[in-house]
């Protein structure tokens, strides 16, 4: 073998390790594969162990004392509840946050790991009440949307699989001129897509 083939070799096995590299411990972009049972790694680690079984339905609100209904007495905090096709988290007045709610907290960490282990997707739609000019409702229900995606972004789920939309205050649920029916109206609206 002559100089010049054995310094191409060496140069191509050098780029080849290099871009190994680069790509898996830089970019941490190289995938597991399944062979035969066994899951391989591309950059040679071992893999992380297997967790419980996915789940292969989109998972549903645990029931709380009260049940799935708007409790009228707490109208100042955020709830949750399920209905046959979407899940409702209400916000008090002018609140985009998610206050610490074990409940809220628990569905979503369910709803990231079957998001996560099926490849679905979900659409989160923020609505308003009426108070307030239209443009402030919608960004308000805009950024109540955003913030129940970033609370799944950090549970694992990709922001491609979350689509958030607002519709303001032009679609309630309840009449404006109640709190209650105020509150019901302030929500983000959870939809597994199949």
């Amino acid at each position: 073998m002559n100089s010049k083939a054995l310094v191409l070799i060496l140069f191509a096995a050098w780029s080849a390790i290099c871009v190994h590299w680069y790509v898996c411990v830089i970019k941490e972009a190289c995938e597991q594969r399944d062979v035969g049972g066994a899951v391989i790694t591309t950059d040679g680690t071992e893999p992380e162990p297997i967790s419980a079984p996915a789940e292969k339905e989109p998972p549903a609100v645990q029931p709380s004392a009260g049940g799935n209904a708007v409790d009228e007495s707490s109208i100042d905090r955020v709830q949750l509840s399920d209905l046959e096709d979407r899940v409702i988290i209400n916000f008090p007045y002018s609140s985009t946050r998610r206050e610490d709610n074990n409940a809220i907290d628990d569905y979503l960490t369910r709803l990231a790991a079957y998001l996560k282990s099926s490849g679905g997707t979900v659409t989160i739609t923020g609505h308003t009440d009426f108070v307030g000019d239209t443009k402030n409702n919608y960004n308000m229900g805009l950024q109540r949307a955003n913030g129940i995606r970033d609370i799944l972004v950090k549970k694992g789920v990709s922001k491609t699989q979350i689509k958030c939309k607002s519709a303001g205050e032009s679609k309630p649920v309840a009449t404006n001129d109640s709190a209650l029916g105020r509150y019901k109206n302030r929500r983000v609206e959870i939809r597994v897509n199949n």
